[in-house]
């Protein structure tokens, strides 16, 4: 008796609760992330010689950031090269950073796959235009796959930086497989 109470109610309680919270916290990053300027538009050269358009971006989550003139990058450089090893794998994930003090240097000390240093001299558009929109006191900012800038992101605290670990997760694209498959 015990056994068919809890086969045809408890577990499909917990199962509803539990989908129904995941529900809830996707929601409530989607809500956080509601950006609706566009990347701008635009080519230039990246600091090591190659062309770069905003086009490349098409299909990529991509954080962007501004380095940091200042000698101490409030952890800039530790985070993104710990989201580019979390990230690599997919491919699926860009990272430009908007220099216009030289903080980055030509590129990083091996070259990475979707890593973009783009110098900002005064007559960059691309530069010019993501300064304009850049929200104060934020470090990164989050563009999805389609070119929109979705969330400006602090990383001060440990929760700040799991935020942007766990959007910028959500906005990867999912591998679809046609085919199902039975595994035992």
């Amino acid at each position: 008796m015990v056994t068919i109470v809890l086969i045809l109610f408890l577990l499909p309680f917990v199962s509803w609760y539990y989908l129904q919270s995941g529900l809830d916290w996707r929601k409530d990053a989607q809500a956080v992330m509601n950006g609706t300027n566009p990347f701008p538009s635009g080519d230039c050269v990246l600091a090591d010689g190659r062309n770069f358009s905003a086009d490349s971006l098409e299909g990529r989550v991509t954080l962007i950031t501004y380095a940091s003139c200042d000698t101490d990058d409030k952890g800039q450089k530790d985070v993104l090269e710990a989201l580019y090893e979390q990230f690599k794998e997919t491919g699926k994930a860009a990272f430009v950073m908007l220099d216009s003090c030289q903080a980055f240097g030509n590129s990083p000390q091996e070259p990475h796959k979707n890593w973009y240093v783009i110098p900002c001299a005064d007559t960059i558009a691309i530069c010019s235009s993501v300064k304009s929109l850049w929200e104060k006191d934020k470090i990164f900012a989050l563009v999805d796959r389609k070119g929109v800038i979705r969330s400006y992101y602090a990383i001060n605290t440990t929760d700040e930086k799991r935020m942007l670990v766990e959007h910028m997760s959500l906005l990867l694209p999912r591998e679809r497989q046609e085919k199902v498959e039975l595994k035992r």
